[in-house]
């Protein structure tokens, strides 16, 4: 089969090698999509062992012994491998699973490939009247966001910030308008991605051209009741702390490996009732209860896919991606 590896300095070889064989509870899947994302870019410059790509849809055509779904499936492979043991497991809370040597497509091969190894409690079931594509956003860019969303009792939220229109953060801005929050402004410096924001039904703001302080508090002077941080940075945590109106609540989603430092005055984050989440991917059953939603037209999922590229463009795909004027980008083989 087809694979892509990425050997360090953003070089990405393609390469024939063998198709892989279902061993004891696993399947094998024919790739359909795969999702670029952006945690994908620590590997393109580093290097990688494995075959990377981790938001996978396809369809089942091979099991091992033990496999309970059946072949011709069509399904989305959830990432952490959970042990199914655990007592977090048996709560439903797979995502948190301490007992997991890692995540699908991180310690294993991943989806950048025609086939790709899944455990068979990994597979989850796409519905007919879902798209391949539609089963990629419901992972990370809609199950990641919506998890988030979730845990910060968004539905109970007024109005809201989110700090980056990435595919994260514009799966929480499709997520917050199916939840009923009214004011959504959207923090973003691309202006392809601000046109999708106002699309989408949200207020875009350039913070490079702009004070998003005065512009939010124009209309807020309290601030906002949720700021949804999916950038990465100390910057926009601090811009959170000072934008999220008393009793409100943060959610960190963005990925930041650094060191955060409260440089904010104490009035910001001490004198006040405030929420401070950091969240994980999701649980399995809040798949199926996001695929419901698109089922039932009250998440967009059609709307976050921008491009689609094949395997043996994947290079182009991801000098597009790092060109900022995209939201959702597809590789399928």
């Amino acid at each position: 089969m087809r694979a892509a590896y990425f050997r360090g300095n953003e070089v990405i070889e393609l390469t024939d090698v063998p198709t892989p064989q279902p061993k004891d509870g696993e399947v094998l899947i024919r790739v359909a999509a795969n999702g670029v994302c952006g945690s994908d870019r620590k590997i393109l410059r580093s290097g990688f062992s494995f075959i990377p790509g981790h938001e996978v849809a396809g369809t089942v055509v091979q099991s091992g012994p033990g496999c309970q779904t059946p072949l011709g499936m069509r399904v989305a492979a959830y990432i952490p491998l959970y042990c199914g043991t655990c007592p977090l497991c048996m709560q439903g809370r797979e995502n948190l699973c301490r007992k997991k040597p890692g995540l699908l497509g991180w310690v294993s091969n991943g989806g950048y490939a025609e086939y790709m190894l899944v455990p068979d409690r990994n597979a989850l079931r796409l519905d007919d009247r879902l798209s391949f594509h539609d089963g990629v956003i419901l992972l990370d860019t809609i199950g990641t966001s919506g998890h988030a969303l979730r845990l910060a009792r968004c539905s109970s939220a007024k109005s809201a910030l989110i700090l980056g229109a990435g595919p994260i953060g514009i799966g929480a801005l499709v997520g917050m308008k199916a939840l009923g929050v009214a004011v959504i402004y959207v923090a973003e410096i691309s202006a392809y991605r601000r046109q999708k924001v106002d699309e989408l039904g949200g207020i875009a703001i350039d913070p490079t051209q702009e004070s998003l302080d005065q512009r939010i508090r124009a209309q807020s002077p309290y601030g906002v009741d949720l700021v949804f941080e999916a950038v990465g940075s100390p910057a926009t945590l601090w811009q959170a702390l000072d934008l999220v109106a008393p009793g409100g609540t943060i959610s960190l989603v963005g990925e930041y490996w650094g060191k955060y430092e409260l440089e904010r005055p104490k009035r910001e984050w001490m004198l006040n009732d405030l929420t401070l989440i950091r969240s994980f991917y999701f649980p399995i059953a809040e798949f199926y209860e996001n695929q419901q939603l698109v089922l039932d037209g009250k998440l967009n999922a059609k709307a976050l896919v921008t491009h689609t590229f094949s395997l043996s463009e994947i290079r182009a795909a991801y000098d597009r991606f790092a060109a900022g004027d995209t939201l959702k980008i597809m590789v399928t083989p």
